[in-house]
């Protein structure tokens, strides 16, 4: 029989529940919003700038604000045999909404991501395994990004302290990253090893909140191992190609901003520019808020003015950045997960995969 919880207990469990989240996240973005940013830059000053941005100024940052909407399709296309752009992009576009606006919005976007691509004729081991590798390619990128933002920014100055800290920590975890990925899917008793590992610290996590711990995680890797293995013998290159595509699109947007946004990044060494850029997303990769709202702006305002960007510039610059990457994807999304509610996509037969295992 469970004992009730005491009312410590309960309290507990409502602060590192949603109520603790939703606090968590209003409070981080409220305190930076309100509190940080206006010591390092005026608004008025940064909503002045990007309201002097020209016609042609407004076309180029759009045009490459719709370039990187559409640019992390790609990545499942090649991670889904058989998926239609198209239906990648209506499914990326409503999970990123999820993920920029639910509190460990991350997850909730997977479950959306899962539930269209089923609908759209994927079986469920097929949708897993997609999720798993574009997740890992994707934070392979991030991981190695800043190691080489610092190798080329020695070649054109004298790199930043914070930035070396941030590649080492970037280059170790990637070493990491890879050689648990390649023993995980080439050796059998490695992978094994490693899924046992991580399953006794998620089950020590679980019991210390009271809930039941994982199972068959050993199992599940290996059903993983072996369904992966075919499909990335066959498309590792164009998973590799279409992440690095799509950091690099994005990468792209925030150096258009801050080039339009009174010119005051014109100077600026676009490797300096990746390398606060590469910093940021190593930092952004704990999801402390939806989209690292607050977060992410900060990182990046702190960075730009570090290097020798005005503070009203690097605000207009990165604001204008955000609103393109971090709200306009919500009504897209909003607008995607409409269509697909209305049947758009949907498929009555499951799709049967070309050229690699299901």
């Amino acid at each position: 029989m469970t004992r009730p919880l005491a009312p410590d207990g309960a309290l507990r469990r409502n602060v590192s529940g949603r109520l603790g989240r939703l606090v968590l996240t209003v409070g981080v973005v409220v305190a930076i919003f309100a509190g940080v940013l206006p010591q390092i830059a005026d608004y008025g000053r940064a909503w002045e700038l990007v309201r002097a941005l020209t016609w042609a100024e407004t076309a180029l940052v759009v045009a490459v604000g719709a370039l990187n909407l559409v640019s992390y399709a790609p990545l499942w296309v090649a991670a889904v045999p058989g998926l239609t752009w198209w239906r990648a992009l209506l499914a990326d576009q409503a999970s990123t909404a999820i993920s920029n606006t639910v509190p460990v919005g991350f997850a909730f976007g997977v479950g959306t991501t899962a539930a269209m691509h089923h609908s759209f004729g994927f079986s469920p081991a097929v949708i897993a395994r997609a999720v798993a590798l574009t997740g890992v390619w994707n934070n392979l990128v991030k991981l190695a990004m800043p190691a080489l933002a610092l190798g080329g920014l020695v070649l054109v100055r004298d790199p930043h302290p914070g930035l070396t800290v941030a590649a080492v920590l970037g280059s170790v975890l990637l070493l990491i990253a890879v050689a648990a990925l390649v023993a995980g899917l080439t050796h059998r008793r490695a992978g094994a090893v490693l899924a046992a590992a991580a399953q006794r610290v998620a089950t020590t996590v679980a019991r210390r909140r009271n809930r039941s711990g994982p199972s068959d995680w050993v199992e599940r890797t290996e059903r993983f191992r072996t369904d992966s293995v075919q499909l990335l013998r066959n498309r590792w290159l164009l998973m590799s190609a279409a992440a690095v595509v799509s950091h690099v699109v994005l990468f792209l947007l925030l150096l258009t901003c801050l080039r339009t946004v009174d010119g005051q990044g014109a100077e600026l060494h676009w490797i300096v520019v990746l390398a606060v850029f590469s910093v940021t997303r190593l930092v952004t990769m704990v999801p402390i808020t939806p989209g690292a709202l607050g977060v992410a702006e900060l990182s990046y305002v702190a960075g730009l003015t570090a290097v020798g960007v005005g503070p009203g510039a690097a605000a207009g610059a990165v604001l204008l950045f955000r609103l393109l990457t971090w709200f306009l994807p919500i009504p897209l999304g909003l607008a995607a997960w409409l269509l697909w509610r209305r049947g758009v996509g949907r498929v009555g037969e499951p799709v049967v995969p070309v050229g690699a295992a299901a």
